[in-house]
């Protein structure tokens, strides 16, 4: 009778072993999954990181200029873009800069006099040198100016409280330029200049459309989140009547608060809320975000 509690307790020692024994176990086997799992993140990450022209994640929403119906896959899109190649290099020549000038006068001439309502940039057409300035005057008149493309003499400008000097370039085919601060937005449309109240708009098949907001303006004040380390491009476009601007560029998050990692994103930002509508990112962001802090 008194071994059988030496027995019990003997059999309740063994059975603790095994059950230790098989929590250091699990427990080992998650920290080494883990630390696999890390490693191969940071591992894909980096290698994604040297590969500078890949965009990864979801099919891009860049949209094309004409569609109001939303985004499409990748395999469907026409995204509203200028290419670098179609756009003329800033190599005017003192006759162009007078031409441009000549413009410039006329439009200072109309607004002294006050007969100045609007004024109208249109792009060059396919085929043509110039692009043309619709001068809108009181008593429902119109003055029409031919203007030869100038990537360095702007054609006429608006100044901002918010934003400072936003200035409008005619360039090549289907493309007129708006610069901002360090920013240059491209974009296919017509822009509508009012010179009373200093504001922009864009005309589209939808309308004419107000920009509120420009890029010095919004790249500034987006959250850390979406904030672009460097802007490569930024094409201004028309969704659904309101104006947007589709930004690419690259942003520096810290993996692990250690790793510096470098991923290209794609935005599209409302031009009237400056708020971003969607935005392309790398499916590792997604995925593990909560292992990438803002920089």
């Amino acid at each position: 009778m008194k071994h059988k509690p030496v027995r019990t307790i003997r059999h309740q020692s063994k059975s603790k072993k095994k059950e230790n024994t098989s929590y250091v176990f699990f427990y080992r086997s998650i920290v080494i999954a883990s630390v696999i799992l890390i490693v191969g993140v940071a591992g894909i990450v980096l290698y994604n990181t040297s590969q500078p022209t890949h965009v990864l994640g979801a099919s891009t929403y860049l949209a094309d200029s004409g569609d109001s119906g939303g985004s499409h896959s990748s395999d469907q899109e026409k995204p509203d873009k200028v290419e670098p190649t179609d756009l003329i290099e800033p190599t005017d020549v003192p006759e162009i800069k007078q031409e441009v000038e000549k413009v410039q006068q006329e439009v200072d001439k109309q607004t002294e006099n006050n007969n100045l309502q609007s004024i109208e940039v249109q792009p060059p057409q396919e085929g043509s040198d110039s692009g043309k300035v619709i001068l809108n005057l009181r008593g429902n008149t119109t003055q029409e100016l031919q203007t030869p493309v100038s990537n360095t003499t702007p054609v006429t400008q608006i100044n901002t409280s918010q934003a400072g000097t936003v200035s409008v370039h005619i360039q090549g085919p289907n493309a007129i330029t708006i610069n901002n601060g360090p920013y240059t937005i491209t974009t296919r449309y017509p822009v509508v200049i009012n010179p009373t109240d200093q504001t922009m708009a864009i005309k589209t098949p939808s309308g004419v459309t107000v920009i509120k907001t420009f890029p010095t303006q919004v790249f500034q004040s987006l959250p850390s989140q979406n904030r672009l380390s460097s802007v490569s491009s930024v094409n201004l476009t028309d969704q659904q009547g309101t104006p947007v601007y589709q930004a690419q560029g690259r942003q520096i998050r810290k993996f692990l608060g250690i790793i510096p990692v470098s991923a290209n994103i794609q935005e599209q930002i409302s031009a009237q809320t400056g708020q971003v509508v969607q935005a392309n990112i790398p499916w590792y962001y997604s995925l593990f975000g909560f292992a990438f802090s803002s920089i």
